[in-house]
């Protein structure tokens, strides 16, 4: 018995060490963070002078220094009469261009002025697998691209197919002082390309002459239904058609009729979204600035200043103490 109460009070007296050096630690802690609070207190002017010189630091680095800080865009597109290839082509020549610097060809070609340097850009289609099935590919296609599909921005996945999708994200990165005009230039290269005009107005006179011929279709389709449905002139026409069935024909003309209608409803709609080959669906808030602290130097430098002076005082008063150490002191 006596053991076992001498080892339960042996314990016992381990817990209470245990909490009290718990507490002294965290009293120490505490103790260290007064101390330090206490001579930032004391040197407060030192502070606000140093937070006074870095302020000014950074109004003149921003005055006389070029601003080097950019801004993205996300630009939702959509790619209009098969030109997908080559809008994917022409982004890439941008981004050889902007590898080599040929300032010539963004000025020149692109129609961009001082202060709307791109530094980066690229593109990537929005996947939907319905584009895909409305287009006519073979089963090896097909094959690879389930087999790809559980990958995220795979290449072979989107190489094989990006000429198909409809819609696709351009992404760049623009120096700060550009605008959504600096992004209407870009867009507009893209259009004023003399192969994507090309490609426009074939496009749009098929367009404009397939709702013509089915507006025509239509009219006829009419008169022949009121014709079919007035008894006395399908007895005086009967002469002229010969018909095995008075109802069969009808029906089919109205099938017929419907069809050419939902036909011009998507031309319709399809000649609203291909006025011009690359087409922008998100017209607002395109541009986001980039800026950081570091791009802020009015506040960056004093917070950098004030830094620098903390952890130089804290290993100024490290050394003393290491060196009393160091001397017996």
């Amino acid at each position: 018995m006596n053991k076992k109460n001498t080892t339960a009070t042996n314990e016992e007296m381990d817990i209470v060490l245990l909490l009290k050096k718990i507490s002294d630690l965290f009293l120490n802690l505490i103790l260290v963070v007064f101390r330090a609070f206490k001579n930032l207190l004391a040197n407060w002017k030192t502070i606000g002078l140093i937070i006074v010189l870095g302020a000014a630091l950074g109004f003149i680095t921003e005055s006389i220094v070029e601003d080097e800080s950019t801004k993205e865009a996300s630009v939702l597109l959509k790619i209009n009469f098969d030109a997908g290839n080559y809008v994917y082509d022409a982004i890439s020549l941008i981004s050889q261009k902007i590898e080599s610097e040929d300032e010539d060809f963004f000025s020149n070609d692109m129609g961009l002025g001082e202060g709307e340097e791109i530094t980066e850009i690229s593109i990537k289609p929005i996947i939907d697998l319905k584009d895909i099935l409305k287009s006519e590919i073979d089963a090896n296609e097909i094959r690879a691209l389930f087999e790809n599909l559980e990958f995220e921005d795979n290449i072979a996945m989107t190489e094989g197919f990006k000429s198909d999708y409809e819609y696709h994200v351009l992404s760049l990165d623009i120096s700060s002082s550009a605008s959504t005009a600096s992004l209407k230039k870009i867009i507009q290269y893209f259009n004023g390309n003399p192969l994507f005009l090309g490609l426009k107005e074939r496009r749009l006179q098929s367009i404009a002459s397939s709702i013509f011929n089915n507006e025509n279709t239509i009219k006829q389709i009419d008169k022949l239904i009121e014709k079919y449905s007035s008894t006395n002139n399908l007895e005086k026409s009967s002469a002229q058609l010969y018909i095995d069935n008075k109802t069969y024909l009808p029906n089919e003309l109205i099938k017929i009729k419907i069809t050419l209608e939902a036909q011009n409803e998507e031309l319709k709609n399809e000649r609203i979204l291909s006025k011009e080959t690359v087409m922008v669906i998100n017209e607002t808030n395109l541009l986001i600035d980039q800026d950081g602290l570091s791009d802020n130097k009015i506040i960056y430098y004093p917070i950098l200043l004030v830094l620098i002076f903390i952890i130089a005082s804290a290993a100024l008063k490290l050394y003393k103490y290491l060196d009393k150490l160091d001397r017996g002191v």
